[in-house]
């Protein structure tokens, strides 16, 4: 019996470059078994799918370069307001920013107008009273404060212009315990600091929660 050629073309053995055998996929068996194994823990066909509806928790975790595009995208929104603008800026889905915000509770709607809500630990280095020090700050507004201060330190450790310093004289952070952290603004600790080989003040946050 003769076959024609789509059988022949499915029947016929896969190889690799070297010659041996490679194992062909059953794509449909794979779908169904995710779909099955989602089902089992309580999840949706969207959520296995990696579609999430609104409403449902995504289950893909996302990669170190897709966080740093979400979190470039939060931060345009807290700037602009606009979420469709801000997702276009950090090249992602305005889809995919919604979600991102939803999950982690970082904003509500309020009229035409956003009230953000991010309460999440960062864990910084934090220039206070002479010291480089590790701490977690809550919330987005400390992360920032301290972000700029590190900012300024940098540039100013680079110049030598005071004036960088100014706009953090007698402000301080607050850490996720309730302790104060003053702000440094001494020229001369600042110099020792970087003397004493601590000189990368600008590290990037981690989120810890």
């Amino acid at each position: 019996m003769k076959l024609d050629s789509a059988a022949r073309v499915t029947s016929r053995p896969c190889f690799n470059s070297e010659g041996e055998m490679r194992r062909i996929r059953d794509h449909k068996k794979e779908y169904a078994r995710r779909i099955a194994n989602a089902a089992k823990r309580g999840l949706s066909r969207s959520q296995a799918r990696g579609h999430a509806r609104s409403g449902e928790a995504s289950i893909r975790s996302a990669s170190t370069k897709d966080a740093e595009r979400l979190e470039a995208a939060y931060k345009a929104l807290r700037q602009s307001g606009n979420q469709s603008a801000a997702a276009k800026s950090a090249g992602i889905a305005p889809e995919r920013l919604r979600r991102f915000l939803r999950e982690n509770a970082l904003v509500e709607r309020r009229g035409r107008s956003w009230k953000f809500t991010d309460d999440r630990l960062r864990q910084m280095t934090v220039i206070s009273e002479g010291e480089r020090r590790s701490v977690s700050l809550r919330g987005f507004d400390q992360a920032s404060l301290n972000g700029q201060h590190l900012a300024a330190v940098q540039a100013f450790l680079t110049s030598n212009d005071i004036g960088l310093l100014l706009p953090f004289a007698g402000r301080a952070v607050i850490d996720a315990k309730g302790g104060t952290h003053p702000l440094e603004t001494d020229p001369n600790a600042l110099h020792r600091l970087a003397a004493a080989g601590s000189e990368q003040f600008l590290e990037i946050y981690r989120l810890i929660q």
